[in-house]
């Protein structure tokens, strides 16, 4: 097993690829199996920095007023979509394979 320093991933750009920057790793879930931690994906985007500081409410209907809320706005990326071994962060798909992350995920 694979251990990774999670405080030196976040706020890492991802990069497409094509070499495109498409967010940064803002947030990174995971599911416990036994004495360890499973990365299960990486949310990256204007949602997943919302997300990250609990302010998707209020962060929502700002990006309303500014009619930005119906625009994509984030991705959710699976732990098997991203090359993390390299000094850059490198997605192993294509960007329309990715789960967009929308304003309704964050209002749970």
């Amino acid at each position: 097993m694979v251990e990774i320093n999670l405080e030196l991933l976040v706020g890492r750009a991802v990069l497409s690829r094509a070499g495109k920057t498409i967010g940064h790793i803002e947030e990174v879930w995971a599911q416990q199996d036994g004495p360890d931690l499973i990365i299960t994906e990486f949310h990256v985007g204007l949602y997943a920095a919302m997300e990250r500081i609990s302010a998707s409410p209020i962060g929502t209907e700002l990006l309303g007023l500014f009619r930005l809320r119906r625009r994509h706005r984030g991705y959710r990326i699976r732990w098997n979509q991203i090359e993390l071994g390299k000094s850059e962060l490198q997605l192993l798909c294509d960007e329309k394979e990715l789960a967009p992350l929308f304003a309704n995920h964050l209002e749970r």
